[in-house]
């Protein structure tokens, strides 16, 4: 019943419920946990609820620390306990009150257990993936390389235009258009990353080293300021019901991208989203041909059915990236993107 309902809601453009009135929990939920390193605040909130993405109801965690929440690390011990007839959970001997500051040394964010698998997200954390046509066009390019070589290697020299400042910075090249499969509007464009470059010698032109080739560093490509550490630490919280999209490529253009699978949605911080939200991905039925009760054939539509959920990790304007963390079925490039919902 609860499907069908979700299957109209979506069809006639409407929102639905996702939240039940109260949390269930597993029935092996532990009463006590050691956190041990490799865990992720997704995998820890999977032992003890069906949803894991309702992780702060469990915690009793406010708007505020969803978006900033309590570091935890490898050794301590979670407590699940009852306050007021609702499951809570604790760090044993009290919640230390721990936020992801710039106070707090980047060994220490390191060593704490992230919202989903780091590594999985490294790549598209750390590098430059989206851009506009006016952005790529103001970006400072590099203009000449040695003796006249267009393609450069580790530990060449090279010379640029438009760097404001030193340090490191990242190489790359316009890829392809993302467009809204809707409206047709171009959103952005995905880049190639090429590798990084740093500042050596200021001036009207200026003189950098290759220090790192991911992919391939061309003269030509234009160049942005690498990025400082990033750390996904947000927890995992529901969409606003309002907002629905699709998702409008996967990773290397992969078809069925399953659980650990990166893929781009057509909505970004202009609707709202932000890092830690979680979309259901919706499959809408296929058409199939029955014989009625009169004998004549026609073609009906099976109803859509939830097929898995995202985390979102990065935002920009009018996309967003997220991590399949859960798939029943393949996910697809057109898959609609909702709040999702308790199975």
């Amino acid at each position: 019943m609860r499907k069908s309902i979700i299957s109209l809601a979506l069809a006639l453009g409407l929102a639905f419920p996702v939240l039940a009135d109260t949390l269930t929990l597993r029935p092996d939920a532990p009463a006590r946990y050691v956190v041990v390193r490799g865990d992720t605040l997704w995998g820890i909130s999977g032992r003890y609820l069906k949803s894991p993405w309702r992780w702060p109801e469990l915690w009793r965690m406010n708007r505020d620390e969803v978006r900033n929440p309590h570091l935890i690390y490898p050794g301590e011990v979670l407590v699940l306990s009852w306050v007021n007839g609702r499951p809570q959970l604790s760090l044993e001997g009290g919640q230390r009150v721990v936020k992801l500051s710039p106070r707090i040394r980047i060994e220490d964010a390191d060593s704490a257990v992230p919202s989903i698998p780091a590594k999985v997200i490294e790549p598209f954390i750390k590098r430059p993936l989206v851009v506009s046509e006016a952005e790529f066009a103001r970006s400072p390019r590099i203009i000449a390389g040695p003796d006249d070589r267009v393609i450069l290697s580790q530990g060449d020299r090279l010379y640029a235009q438009g760097l404001d400042e030193g340090g490191i910075w990242q190489a790359y090249r316009m890829n392809k258009p993302l467009t809204d499969p809707d409206t047709k509007e171009v959103l952005g464009y995905e880049v190639v990353y090429g590798g990084d470059v740093r500042l050596e010698k200021e001036g009207e032109v200026q003189t950098l080293r290759v220090e790192r080739v991911a992919e391939e560093i061309a003269v030509g490509d234009r160049l942005v300021k690498a990025p400082r550490a990033l750390f996904v630490h947000y927890a995992p919280h529901p969409v606003d019901e309002s907002v629905r999209g699709k998702i409008i490529s996967t990773y290397n253009g992969v078809s069925g991208a399953a659980q650990y699978y990166n893929v781009v949605i057509n909505r970004g911080a202009q609707q709202g989203v932000e890092v830690g939200h979680v979309f259901g991905v919706f499959k809408r039925g296929p058409d199939v041909e029955v014989t009625g009760s009169d004998g004549k054939k026609k073609k009906v539509s099976l109803p859509t059915e939830q097929g898995g959920k995202l985390f979102i990790y990065r935002v920009f304007d009018k996309v967003a990236y997220g991590l399949v963390m859960e798939s029943q079925v393949p996910l697809n490039v057109g898959d609609e993107v909702a709040a999702p919902v308790d199975e």
